[in-house]
């Protein structure tokens, strides 16, 4: 992919290659069905592992463990022009796979039907709870999860939001084993690809996600060899919690590229994003482009619903939602 850092095609090759050519892993798949998750388990599909069940949090109320019916892609796994592409829940039923939903915590049911696969390895792509000991201890190799930042930075739920608040131009991707912290285990494979400003929400998960998958493919190929690296986290780094509605706001203090950055990748939340300008707060609603340079002689000038606004350097412009 353009942007990488470094020369993965061999490794990656390398990788697929060893990964079909020895004995393969007997992999638990544990995402969700949405876009993260899909692209990592496909990747290891195209790899030749072995994945034995798919794993999904099963929602509130509903049984601690229950097997899910085939759930097909209308198309088979070629989505139509302008549909989402398939979910795991897809991809594992055009492979045959079977499909799991679980509750939490993991109860002894739960646990007894994973321990009956036999299972190698777990991966996780999304999963939004604490993987308790108990499961973590199951699979020989442990568990590997796919993080879409460059950890120790931005640990936790959603690591892409802060990366865009903070006017992030690349995405990382980091594959690392799960401890019982929260995405605090060894590093095993780490990489980053740049991003187009104004790039939109999709555009950067799919990217997280296609780079993650290709880096958890790699690492499994290296387990199976015998060889897969490790590295204890560095210092520094930290937890970001879920974000809220005052984590949209933005400030003219804000370089003008920060501010279109974050607001064009975020946009999908559906969420205003306010702005102190002298004594009032201006809701935005959307990003429409900025320049780096250029001072206006006021705070902002406003016609209509759009708007022009003076930032620390250069000028946004922008739909206004209303006041407050």
């Amino acid at each position: 992919m353009p942007g990488e850092r470094g020369d993965r095609g061999g490794l990656m090759l390398s990788a697929m290659v060893q990964c079909r050519a020895m004995q393969p892993l007997r992999v638990l798949f544990f995402g969700m069905p949405g876009r993260f998750s899909a692209p990592p388990l496909a990747a290891l599909l195209d790899a030749g592992a072995e994945v034995v069940c798919v794993a999904v949090p099963a929602p509130p109320g509903a049984p601690p463990l229950a097997r899910l019916p085939p759930t097909p892609a209308p198309a088979g796994l070629l989505p139509l022009a302008g549909a989402a592409p398939p979910n795991i829940l897809q991809i594992a039923a055009a492979h045959a796979i079977p499909a799991l939903a679980l509750g939490r915590p993991a109860g002894a049911a739960a646990l007894a039907a994973l321990a009956a696969l036999r299972p190698d390895l777990a991966c996780v792509a999304c999963w939004p709870w604490r993987i308790p000991p108990a499961l973590l201890g199951l699979p020989r190799h442990g568990f590997l999860n796919v993080h879409p930042s460059l950890l120790p930075d931005l640990r936790g739920p959603e690591p892409i939001f802060w990366a865009l608040r903070a006017g992030a131009e690349r995405v990382g991707a980091t594959v690392h084993l799960m401890d019982p912290g929260l995405d605090t285990g060894d590093i095993v494979a780490q990489g980053g690809a740049d991003l187009a400003a104004g790039a939109g929400w999709e555009e950067v998960e799919g990217r997280a996600a296609a780079l993650g998958g290709r880096l958890l493919a790699e690492a499994v190929g290296l387990l199976a060899a015998g060889r897969m690296p490790r590295r204890p986290q560095g210092p520094g780094g930290g937890y970001r919690p879920a974000p809220r509605a005052d984590d949209f706001a933005i400030d003219q203090a804000w370089p003008a590229r920060r501010a279109f950055i974050f607001m064009r990748g975020t946009a999908a939340w559906g969420f205003p994003y306010r702005i102190h300008t002298g004594s009032e707060v201006l809701a935005l609603a959307e990003a429409l482009d900025y320049t780096e340079e250029g001072d206006l002689d006021q705070p902002y000038i406003r016609n209509s619903d759009l708007i022009s606004i003076q930032m620390t350097p250069g000028v946004l412009r922008a739909k206004v939602k209303g006041k407050r």
